[in-house]
């Protein structure tokens, strides 16, 4: 995986997201990035699908103004350019995302492999916190 750090953004897939997040003003690729993993409650998911869902959540969180420390400087600005409203399903939309990556899926299995794994999970902790 084309990942170098344990951050939501610090992995190509997420980087990549945020660079066709910036051609958007809504929140169309956020919805759709969450609804990847929410949607297959009996499907196997890939670490790829995890990465975006946890990227948009990460944004869900700081529109709701509980931004992480480490926010893409160009998500920051997308965010201030879209101050966008957040609703409750959106938010708990982004919290069962999480909650399945971190405990069902191939993104996990790969953090759990690693001897990094800690860090992971405190920042999928962080993320859920801030979500709530």
């Amino acid at each position: 995986m084309g990942t170098w750090g344990s951050g939501a953004f610090e992995n190509d897939h997420a980087m990549d997201w945020a660079y066709d997040l910036e051609q958007t003003s809504d929140l169309s690729l956020i919805r759709d990035a969450l609804e990847r993993v929410t949607r297959r409650a009996d499907e196997y998911l890939d670490a790829s699908d995890c990465d975006l869902a946890v990227a948009a959540a990460e944004v869900v969180a700081a529109l709701n103004n509980n931004p992480s420390q480490n926010l893409p400087e160009k998500v920051a600005d997308w965010i201030g350019q879209n101050p966008l409203k957040v609703d409750a399903k959106l938010i708990a939309q982004a919290q069962r995302a999480v909650a399945r990556v971190k405990t069902d899926s191939e993104l996990k299995e790969l953090w759990d492999e690693t001897g990094d794994a800690d860090e992971w999970y405190q920042s999928i902790d962080d993320l859920e916190a801030r979500l709530k």
